[in-house]
């Protein structure tokens, strides 16, 4: 039980580390937030024009997906951080002082970015919360492609940089989105 209970703890923790509130300061409350606003607003006219003005699912069916899509990508973005703090000794983002170590374990044994698993979620549950087709199968998913070619085309010559052959290696065993090795645990990927 603690070993479940562990990675949680260090998730609450997280994110009360002067590191998690300089870059939700300077990140997320600037840009990520009104940025979802107006891809709600969007969104939502999009439906219109596609024949979703009354939403994809019932009411109020959506907003217990939504709860369960928030709760899920709060719980990946905490405990992706609380490695990051933790373990790699610094912040999940470089505008508010990057890692000094080269995360491999934990959750990032599976992905190499995991926390764009839980934003993905956490950004979903907005979606779905509003019952918005567009949100959620158009925008959304466009969105994860751009942020994905970002991560490849920025981040990760970056981090080759910083981390030299380390990372190399990490690029070679552990895929850069979809954690394959639980889903296909019996088989070596």
């Amino acid at each position: 039980m603690a070993s479940v209970l562990s990675p949680l703890v260090r998730s609450v923790r997280v994110a009360l580390t002067p590191q998690i509130l300089l870059m939700v300061s300077k990140v997320y409350i600037p840009v990520l937030f009104p940025v979802t606003f107006l891809i709600a607003l969007m969104s939502l006219t999009l439906d219109r024009a596609l024949g979703f003005a009354n939403g994809f699912l019932p009411a109020p069916v959506n907003l217990y997906v939504a709860a369960a899509s928030l709760v899920a990508g709060l719980l990946v973005v905490g405990i992706t951080y609380a490695e990051l703090v933790f373990r790699g000794e610094g912040s999940p983002s470089p505008t508010a002082g990057r890692t000094m170590k080269l995360v491999r374990s934990g959750i990032y044994a599976y992905c190499r970015n995991p926390s764009v698993i839980g934003k993905l979620l956490g950004v979903l549950s907005v979606g779905f919360a509003l019952n918005s087709f567009a949100f959620c199968f158009v925008l959304v998913p466009t969105l994860l492609v751009l942020s994905l070619i970002e991560k490849v085309v920025r981040q990760e010559p970056q981090l080759v940089e910083i981390f030299g052959e380390e990372y190399v290696r990490y690029q070679k065993e552990v895929p850069l989105f979809i954690p394959w090795k639980l889903f296909l645990f019996w088989r070596k990927v």
